[in-house]
């Protein structure tokens, strides 16, 4: 593998991944209080940083237009070819970069507006990644980061599950994320960017219904496998687990997600 995992499983995604994970990453309305902090508005240049497979971004480009443009940069070549093609039937001011970061590839104040949504448990250095949103935002600019803290994760599948089921979930967070605490540090990282007038907020809806199971069954367990701790065999058994939860009514997923606000007031 040329790369560490946590960055490596995001440049090499088959075809049943990306299918995944245009349901995984899909724009929901429930995301609304996440964008809130952008305060988006007609003719804004805004930057994505990590688009994936773009959902968000066509987001973003509807509600700056008109006048407006979004530029997503994501280190998956297909996120990117997908997303341009997707962009140009939609008839959107969205363009795709392909590009590792950091550092970003734009020139310093490019951006009025510059938005990073779980992305940064997974790169090589978060400090130099925010440093970089910030020095890419303009004079008055708005730089927003969403991560979680996969360390306040709570998954409840019944006393039975519960062994191997944090077992599961220990071995898929320890080769695939970089960073699992990133979003209690958030708000350090954006003052030490320079950023002012940092605002955190944080979100923690509870999935009862099961909405989290493509993420669980399509990313976790590939990962549990991955590591080489977890036996396919009992990543099956998991599954059956979360299965009889849900059908029961019983199950819960809970995953804090922290909402970081900053504005560039000063140069860089």
């Amino acid at each position: 593998m040329a790369e560490p995992y946590y960055k490596q499983h995001w440049v090499d995604i088959d075809s049943d991944r990306h299918s995944a994970y245009d349901k995984i990453l899909a724009f929901h309305p429930a995301m609304e209080p996440l964008l809130r902090p952008l305060d988006l508005k007609a003719g804004l240049r805004v930057l994505d940083v990590g688009s994936g497979p773009g959902h968000t971004t066509f987001e973003l480009a509807r509600r700056v237009a008109p006048g407006g443009k979004v530029t997503g940069v994501d280190i998956n070549a297909e996120f990117v070819e997908r997303s341009a093609a997707r962009a140009r039937d939609a008839k959107l001011a969205a363009e795709f970069v392909h590009s590792a970061f950091p550092p970003l590839p734009f020139p310093d104040g490019s951006f009025d507006r510059v938005w990073c949504k779980n992305v940064l448990e997974y790169v090589d250095s978060a400090a130099d990644t925010v440093a970089e949103m910030a020095r890419v935002t303009a004079l008055g600019g708005v730089v927003v980061a969403v991560d979680s803290d996969w360390d306040m994760l709570g998954l409840d599948i019944g006393a039975a599950a519960r062994e191997r089921s944090d077992r599961i979930l220990a071995a898929s967070k320890a080769i695939a994320i970089r960073e699992p605490q990133i979003g209690r540090q958030l708000y350090r990282l954006f003052r030490a960017a320079g950023l002012d007038d940092v605002k955190v907020e944080i979100h923690a809806g509870a999935d009862t219904a099961g909405r989290s199971l493509p993420m669980l069954k399509a990313s976790f367990a590939r990962y549990a496998r991955d590591s080489g701790k977890i036996a396919a065999a009992e990543v099956e058994g998991w599954f059956a687990d979360i299965d009889r939860a849900v059908a029961s009514g019983s199950f819960l997923f809970v995953l804090p997600q922290f909402v970081v606000r900053g504005i560039r007031n000063q140069a860089s």
